[in-house]
C-alpha cells in the first residue's frame, strides 16, 4: 500500500473515531441553515433577552477572499472583553475573527461588528481530561458600545449553581446533532446536573480521558433529554440568575437523555479569568 493511501486511510479512521467520541460543540462551517429552526428543544428569543450574547465570526488564513462566518458564541464581560471556549480559537490568530454583538442573526452584518485584537487561551486546556479548562478570553477593538439593551455585559459567577437550578443557554447552533444551524437566535432552559451524576453518565463513554472535572459544569434533562446546546453553540453562555456560570463546551451528540451537556465552569475558572484581566 502506498504512503499516500496510508495517509488517506488514517485520516478516514480519525474522522470515524471523532464521530463516536465527545465532540466540541463547534459549527462545521457549512452553509446549512433553517430560519425557523430551534436550538434542540428550545425557542426563538431576542437579543434584548440575552444581550450579552455575541456571534464569533471566522475565516481561514488561506481563504482571505471568503466572508467571515459564524463559528462560535461568546459572552460580553465588558466593552473590550469576550469570554468564549478554548476549542473555538485553538490553532488560530486574532485577525481571523470578528465579533458581532447586538444581532439576532447568525449571518449578515446587522448589529455592531468589531475586531479581535488579542486571544488568551487557558494554558492547561485539554490537560488531564478531554476539553478540560475549555475557556479563552478575547480582547476586541474598537470597544463595544454597551447600551444595556441589546449589547450588555454579564457578571461572572463566583460560586457554582445548585443542582436542579434552571439555566438558560442561547446561540445559533444546530437544531439536532449534526443537523442544520439556525439563522435566528434561539434559547433553551435546562436544569443543572451535579458533577457526580454527570461523571457517572459519562463513565462508559469513550476512553478514560472523557471524564467530568471540577473545571466543568453539566446541565440537561437527565433521563429525559430533548433540550440542549448543539454544534455552533460552542463558546456561548449558560446563565443562571443573570450570571455567567458556563461556557458551552462538549458532549455526546446533543440532547440525549443519558448524557447532559458539558460546559466550562466559570466559577471554578474565575481565578484564571481574574488573573488574565489583572495582567492586562
Amino acid at each position: 500500500m502506498s504512503s499516500s493511501w496510508l495517509v488517506c486511510l488514517l485520516a478516514l479512521l480519525v474522522g470515524v473515531v471523532a464521530l463516536t467520541q465527545g465532540l466540541p460543540l463547534l459549527e462545521d462551517l457549512d452553509e446549512k441553515s433553517v430560519p425557523g429552526g430551534r436550538i434542540v428543544g428550545g425557542y426563538v428569543t431576542d437579543i434584548a433577552q440575552v444581550p450579552y450574547q455575541i456571534s464569533l465570526r471566522y475565516k481561514g488564513i488561506t481563504t482571505p477572499e471568503n466572508p467571515y462566518r459564524h463559528r462560535c458564541g461568546g459572552s460580553i464581560f465588558n466593552e473590550t472583553t469576550i469570554v468564549t471556549a478554548a476549542h473555538c480559537i485553538i490553532g488560530t490568530v486574532a485577525s481571523q475573527f470578528k465579533v458581532v454583538a447586538g444581532s439576532n442573526w447568525r449571518t449578515g452584518s446587522d448589529g455592531v461588528i468589531t475586531n479581535v485584537k488579542q486571544i488568551v487561551m487557558h494554558e492547561e486546556y485539554f490537560s488531564g481530561a478531554a476539553y478540560n479548562n475549555d475557556i479563552a478570553i478575547l480582547f476586541v477593538d474598537p470597544p463595544l458600545p454597551l447600551n444595556n439593551f441589546t449589547i450588555k455585559a454579564i457578571k461572572l459567577a463566583s460560586e457554582p449553581p445548585l443542582e436542579g437550578t434552571v439555566s438558560k443557554i442561547s446561540g445559533w447552533g444546530t437544531t439536532s446533532s449534526a443537523g442544520s444551524a439556525s439563522n435566528q437566535l434561539l434559547a433553551v432552559d435546562v436544569p443543572i446536573v451535579s458533577n457526580e451524576l454527570c461523571d457517572q453518565d459519562y463513565e462508559d463513554f469513550g476512553d478514560e480521558t472523557y471524564r467530568i472535572t471540577s473545571a466543568m459544569l453539566c446541565a440537561g434533562k437527565r433521563g429525559v433529554g430533548g433540550a440542549d446546546a448543539c454544534q455552533g453553540d460552542s463558546g456561548g453562555p449558560l446563565v443562571v440568575r443573570d450570571e455567567l456560570h458556563g461556557v458551552v463546551s462538549w458532549g455526546n451528540k446533543c440532547a440525549l437523555p443519558n448524557y447532559p451537556g458539558v460546559y466550562a465552569n466559570v466559577a471554578y475558572l474565575r481565578p484564571w479569568i481574574d488573573a488574565v484581566l489583572a495582567g492586562l
